[in-house]
């Protein structure tokens, strides 16, 4: 039998989402624009925002709290759960985004009541719904309950194949705080699904998990988007850029020129994206200078071949990285890339080799980040069998920004280190490329990691446009909160 509440039918419930970064989460939106439209109350917790976290929230008195995860971040989701039921027992706590997708067994923790896997967005208003008329919910699509001692494992959802049939995010969930309502840069989002299996990434198993559910590959209508971006420009008076959370631009061509023509006339704001270095041509860096974007990330991850096409599953040659990055630039485009550093098999010569392909590229923004190998993943299993990961590796030592913790153990550990801390300077500067060669023998150190704290910082502000002090803030915000998360374990 599943879990019933003595709820009168068609009550409203109150639902309270909470996070830990001052980020805006499309996802949670999108779930809020849902709800709402069912006739529920929603509200937006965010930790660094609050005088009193716990205090707002518990005030709230919500009927479900509920977390979006990503690895790493989980510990801080645990924690709070279990403080919220400590206050409200009967609270439901539902855990949704990556980490639970893939790692569903998280349901195992005291406080988890409900597991949403995949894309919520049929799953969660029904899950809402049927607390708000007293239904059981054990075997709705898409959710893993915990009920009378036993767990219920749904298959996922069928996928919403028309995206532009769901609402638009609802974006107010963001605007009681004046951090958001202040921002220059607004986020987005026009697709679902990615056509790749790159080895350090999950699509392929969310590939799998939707097998027989629907299509994988989404794209919204270009009037859908531009309509919403019309909208959001009202509520965000202060809105000068724009941010499109996809990976793979430029797949479709003609949707691609739709959206150039549409964007330039209605929106015309600088933007930015992701693409595949191998989408990028003629006529694509053609269509992106006349909708005016402003940065292109593209992910490079090593300037060694072998270890691209080995160790990541990425097919793609230091060719069509320099063809790709000369086209951008020759439109007017500025080009960010990101890398990856302590790959299974990488030793300092090769971490130099991604800061001079970084630097042939003439690449006007580039970050490295320390791989991460989530258990499940082509690269997770390379470096478990081949010995990179220490006996003493742990899921839970995954960093969630990739930014500051090397988890993979190579050759040149230290070396390496410090060309991390100097990669974005040294793809700058051929005076710190020169020097790098020299300063690996150093070794890291505290000075070494307060200059790249410095260009972490410098950088963020000028590839989102906005002053030095707004990314400091974000800056410490977000990194503070993931040291908390290590200091608690």
């Amino acid at each position: 039998m599943g879990v019933r509440y003595n709820w009168q039918c068609h009550c409203t419930v109150k639902i309270a989402f909470a996070q830990e970064t001052v980020n805006q989460n499309v996802g949670l939106m999108y779930l809020a624009a849902l709800v709402k439209q069912r006739g529920h109350a929603c509200e937006l917790f965010v930790e660094p925002l609050e005088s009193d976290f716990f205090r707002a929230l518990l005030q709230y008195k919500p009927d479900l709290v509920g977390f979006s995860v990503i690895t790493g971040a989980h510990h801080w989701v645990a924690q709070t759960a279990r403080r919220i039921k400590e206050f409200l027992p009967k609270t439901l706590i539902v855990l949704g985004g990556p980490h639970p997708t893939y790692f569903p067994q998280v349901l195992e923790d005291s406080a988890v009541d409900v597991v949403a896997r995949g894309e919520a967005d049929i799953s969660f208003p029904d899950l809402v719904d049927c607390l708000g008329q007293g239904r059981a919910y054990h075997e709705l699509a898409g959710l893993w309950v915990k009920s009378g001692g036993r767990v219920f494992k749904n298959e996922v959802a069928v996928l919403v194949d028309d995206l532009s049939s769901l609402p638009h995010p609802d974006r107010g969930l963001y605007l009681k705080y004046p951090f958001f309502a202040n921002m220059t840069e607004v986020p987005f989002s026009t697709m679902r699904g990615c056509p790749f299996r790159c080895a350090f990434c999950y699509n392929h198993v969310k590939m799998a998990l939707y097998r027989g559910k629907g299509r994988y590959l989404r794209v919204r209508r270009v009037a859908d988007i531009i309509a919403e971006m019309e909208e959001t420009r009202r509520l965000f008076p202060k809105m000068q850029s724009v941010i499109l959370y996809d990976d793979i631009i430029g797949l479709d061509k003609q949707w691609l020129a739709e959206f150039s023509a549409a964007y330039a006339e209605r929106i015309g704001l600088p933007w930015f994206t992701s693409i595949r270095a191998d989408f990028v041509d003629e006529f694509t860096a053609e269509e992106l200078r006349k909708a005016k974007a402003f940065c292109l990330s593209i992910g490079v991850e090593t300037g060694d071949e072998e270890l691209r096409r080995r160790i990541l599953g990425k097919n793609i040659s230091d060719q069509q990285y320099l063809k790709a990055a000369g086209l951008l630039k020759a439109a007017g485009i500025k080009v960010r890339t990101s890398n990856m550093l302590f790959l299974p098999g990488e030793d300092v010569g090769k971490a130099l080799k991604t800061v001079d392909l970084n630097r042939a590229m003439q690449v006007d923004f580039a970050w490295a980040y320390t791989l991460q190998p989530y258990p499940g993943t082509g690269i997770y299993d390379d470096a478990v069998k081949n010995g990179y990961l220490s006996a003493a590796f742990q899921f839970d030592d995954i960093d969630p920004l990739g930014l500051v913790k090397p988890i993979v153990k190579v050759k040149d550990e230290k070396k390496i280190l410090v060309v991390h801390r100097f990669f974005m300077l040294a793809v700058k500067s051929g005076v710190v490329r020169r020097l790098l060669n020299v300063l690996i023998y150093i070794g890291p150190n505290p000075l070494f990691n307060a200059i790249y704290s410095f260009s972490l910082v410098l950088s963020y502000a000028e590839y989102h446009q906005v002053n030095f002090f707004t990314a400091f803030k974000i800056a410490w915000n977000n990194y503070w909160s993931t040291r908390r998360r290590g200091q608690k374990r």
